[in-house]
């Protein structure tokens, strides 16, 4: 005799059928964006708008919560994940005064947001958002153990181990833009001397040459030798930060993103050089090396994967 089913609980029982979406929130100095998806990670809607045009953190979060409540259209939100540049305290939920983000000093950019859309949300930095986002819908889809190298402006980076994010004992594991590479190198921002950033980042190299990155790159493209000499120069410095990354976390494979992979056929070969250079880095161990496939989208996949991450 087959088992009989019971039937789910009725409403005056407590239950109630009603759909339910996450969403993601990427919050950054040009533009804000949000995603509604579903439990899976499918997205299914999305806004943006620049940050500078919304004014400060009131009318951001403002238009944050009017934009998610159209995308919901009467969904109930279970959860939102947001990225954010630091420095922040992912635990507490706060920004702490983000230099990209004026005005955005110690805001409980968490805690506010959940009293008004009614869930939790987790904030996290946008560069470990970016490695899960990769991770899970971009070039490292497939592998356990992955790094990513945010290369733009400034140098970041998030890390994946055994498939999880690995934040560090205080939330700042991955920040591989100021790992010193010369301690009698050039001053940093950050107050080291000879980090990666300072010899790679785009900020760096624009006050080095009075050029913007980009236009250092296509020059070097171009075949002017001054500019291609610069490129080499900040490359060999990536790949040799690639080779203390692989020596320190042994990824199976290292995902390149940002505003520089838009020069990748520059870069590439030069990066893969220092990785096979390396007489230590056997050929059994040496990460595979790929472009990030997400682009813009990067922040607000990496911000619903959170939101997914604490369902």
């Amino acid at each position: 005799m087959e088992a009989e089913t019971a039937p789910p609980p009725s409403p005056a029982a407590g239950w109630v059928n009603v759909l339910a979406v996450i969403a993601g929130i990427d919050l950054g100095g040009t533009q804000v964006r949000v995603a509604v998806a579903r439990s899976d990670g499918r997205i299914v809607g999305t806004r943006r708008a620049r940050t500078a045009s919304l004014g400060g953190p009131a009318r951001v979060i403002e238009w944050t919560c009017e934009a998610l409540e159209g995308l919901r259209d009467g969904e109930r939100l279970r959860v939102v994940g947001i990225g954010a540049p630091g420095p922040l305290d992912a635990r507490l939920g706060v920004l702490v005064n983000p230099p990209n983000l004026p005005g955005w000093r110690n805001v409980p950019l968490a805690d506010e947001l959940s009293r008004l859309l009614r869930c939790p949300v987790h904030l996290e930095n946008d560069a470990n958002l970016g490695a899960l986002a990769e991770y899970h819908r971009g070039a490292g889809h497939g592998t356990r153990t992955m790094a990513y190298v945010t290369w733009s402006t400034g140098v970041g980076g998030g890390l994946v181990i055994d498939g999880k994010l690995y934040c560090g004992a205080h939330g700042s594991a991955g920040e591989i833009g100021h790992m010193v590479l010369d301690p009698d190198g050039p001053l940093d921002a950050c107050g080291q001397r000879g980090c990666v950033e300072v010899f790679c980042g785009g900020g760096a190299l624009q006050r080095e040459t009075g050029e913007s990155a980009a236009e250092l790159f296509q020059a070097a493209v171009a075949g002017d030798p001054q500019a291609g000499l610069i490129v080499r120069r900040a490359a060999t410095y990536m790949g040799l930060a690639l080779v203390n990354l692989t020596n320190l976390f042994d990824p199976e494979m290292i995902v390149v993103g940002g505003g520089v992979t838009r020069s990748w056929s520059q870069v590439e070969p030069v990066l893969k050089a220092a990785l096979r250079g390396s007489p230590f880095i056997r050929p059994a161990r040496r990460p595979r090396l790929k472009r990030a496939q997400l682009g813009e989208r990067v922040g607000e996949v990496g911000a619903v994967e959170w939101a997914r991450a604490n369902l």
